[in-house]
């Protein structure tokens, strides 16, 4: 039996290879190979989530306006990748992108699947933080990855999101994306994205890796609560438009998949190297909130582990892998 999700993208894929013109019951029962009472059911469906589909008993079903819903068809349609993308799934509402993508690499799943979901009750960032997942307007994907590296190199692949992302942003929109330290994407002062790296390993291999990244790409800020870490923006806040969250996803999945090829084939120091050219932390005066205590100093690199590297005003060198970082200056 083929998921429900699966049938509503091969409904539209047949409106929209059909170009407005009307598409008889039978013609989608024949070619999906499900009943026309399942067909009928499916474009009601479709009616509820927004799409405006008018019907006549002797000529079918004509797509008449579609909302601005993601669909796994149209963001495979065209992409040239090696990888990652290979299988795309989208989901109206889940728990969580990197929930599902986590039980699907502990199924075996093949790496570069995507996870897609138009909402999610139970989104989550960095260090158990909510990340608040209103429905229809942004983008919240998971990628599963069997990377050959050690568990101690996992923070590469969240460097190597991190770079995609802003890469992405930047062609689709033209805005400058600039990463903090450790998985923050920013244009100009404010968050418009974040990145979730979640693995299952054991002591000196990985089994899989899933990476969740969440952008808000045309979600009104004034929706979000008071009081967030990081003021945040969204795309369409920052350019006065809508964004195409299609092309904008397609445009992430080609760039992570060049970019774990390089990783691949040029290994981690290439990542590394440009993250230090796109990061805003280095070299700044910077405060680290970090469990039990605070401190400052000058942020003068990145490890290959994904560590900030803070020299202290004492003149000694501290490590961090997790915290809160404010840029003093």
């Amino acid at each position: 039996m083929k998921p429900p999700e699966l049938i509503d993208d091969l409904i539209l894929n047949m409106f929209k290879e059909s170009k407005g013109a009307f598409v008889s019951g039978q013609t989608m029962s024949n070619k999906i190979r499900i009943s026309r009472t399942a067909v009928w059911k499916h474009i009601e469906g479709l009616r509820r989530e927004g799409y405006v589909i008018v019907s006549t008993p002797s000529r079918g079903y004509s797509l008449v306006v579609a909302p601005d819903k993601l669909s796994a068809s149209e963001i495979k349609r065209g992409i040239n990748t090696k990888t990652i993308g290979r299988e795309v799934q989208v989901f109206n509402a889940v728990v969580s992108t990197n929930d599902i993508a986590m039980e699907m690499g502990a199924r075996g799943m093949q790496e570069g699947l995507v996870i897609v979901a138009e909402s999610q009750s139970h989104g989550r960032g960095r260090l158990g933080r909510t990340w608040i997942s209103p429905g229809n307007v942004n983008i919240y994907a998971s990628i599963l990855f069997r990377p050959e590296l050690s568990p101690v190199y996992a923070p590469t692949l969240t460097m190597m999101a991190s770079l995609a992302t802003a890469t992405a942003i930047s062609k689709t929109t033209g805005l400058e994306a600039k990463i903090k330290w450790p998985n923050d994407i920013l244009i100009g002062s404010k968050k418009v994205s974040g990145i979730l790296t979640e693995m299952n390993a054991e002591e000196e291999m990985i089994n899989y890796v899933v990476v969740g990244i969440g952008i808000n790409v045309n979600m009104r800020v004034g929706d979000l609560p008071d009081g967030l870490r990081i003021p945040a923006t969204s795309l369409m806040e920052c350019i006065g438009e809508k964004v195409d969250r299609t092309a904008l996803l397609k445009q992430l999945i080609e760039t992570i998949d060049s970019d774990y090829d390089g990783l691949k084939n040029k290994g981690i120091m290439s990542v590394v190297k440009r993250w230090r050219e796109n990061c805003i932390t280095l070299n700044k005066k910077v405060k680290a909130t970090l469990p039990g205590e605070v401190i400052t100093g000058v942020a003068e690199d990145v490890t290959q582990q994904g560590g900030l590297v803070i020299k202290m005003a004492e003149g000694h060198t501290k490590v961090i892998y997790a915290g809160d970082i404010t840029i003093l200056e």
